[in-house]
């Protein structure tokens, strides 16, 4: 069963009433959760187990026996993704909310093909939602909106780690994580740039900011896949003892 945002934080022992939520509708009504079974809900880094009490189509009415913080929150990670195909970009928070990632900023780059993205972004987050919700990551990453690498850079506020996704970076992310120029327990954010890749102004700027030049080993990947496979390998070598 998946997760369920519960819409506000939640303490332990709480008694609460779900009644009117999306989240309600879809545990009794779709899911016909039962008295006694178990779930899980969330916020804003929190997941909390509970137990369903009433599930009567008046409300939903669980008591929570059980907060822990989601394994990701420590160690937030942001990914600015250059605008591609409008619909890719639902490809691109699909498959990187479930890592963990806290937010997303599209950005134009110098090379992005001139989609209009804006009308897209109350869908972009539902599909946020319902990844967030299937993963169990504890938190749904917002979605946001940048005119230019430069504003996505501003949105990303100070981390710990910056890193460029570039086929020709001189170091893997495996070699940096190695040589501690890659702060595994921080705050990351990965760039990633349009089908053209970076220009070489967005890269000059990226470098005067701190950023780490990041090559894959697996070669070229599209940019809808990049960012999958640079936050998945990051995840990797976090949860490496």
């Amino acid at each position: 069963m998946p997760a369920f945002e519960a819409g506000r934080s939640l303490r332990l022992g709480e008694h609460v009433m779900l009644g009117g939520t999306p989240a309600a509708h879809h545990i009794a009504d779709v899911l016909r959760a039962r008295h006694g079974e178990r779930i899980v809900l969330f916020h804003v880094g929190e997941l909390y187990d509970a137990i369903v009490e009433d599930p009567s189509r008046s409300g939903l009415a669980v008591s929570v026996e059980g907060v822990r913080q989601s394994p990701f929150s420590p160690r937030p990670v942001v990914l600015l993704q250059a605008i591609i195909r409008p619909a890719l970009l639902d490809d691109v928070v699909h498959v990187c909310a479930p890592l963990g990632v806290h937010r997303f900023v599209l950005y134009a780059a110098a090379r992005s093909q001139p989609w209009n993205v804006a009308g897209r972004l109350e869908r972009l987050r539902q599909v946020a939602l319902s990844s967030a919700e299937q993963a169990e990551t504890g938190d749904v990453p917002m979605v946001e909106l940048a005119t230019e690498l430069q504003g996505a850079l501003s949105c990303a506020g100070p981390v710990d780690s910056l890193i460029m996704m570039s086929p020709r970076a001189a170091s893997t992310m495996m070699g940096l994580a190695r040589d501690g120029a890659l702060a595994l327990d921080g705050s990351v954010v990965v760039a990633v740039g349009p089908e053209g890749g970076f220009s070489e102004p967005e890269e000059a700027l990226l470098i005067e900011r701190g950023a780490l030049a990041v090559r894959l080993n697996t070669g070229i990947l599209r940019s809808e896949l990049a960012g999958f496979a640079a936050t998945l390998m990051l995840r990797e070598l976090q949860a490496t003892p």
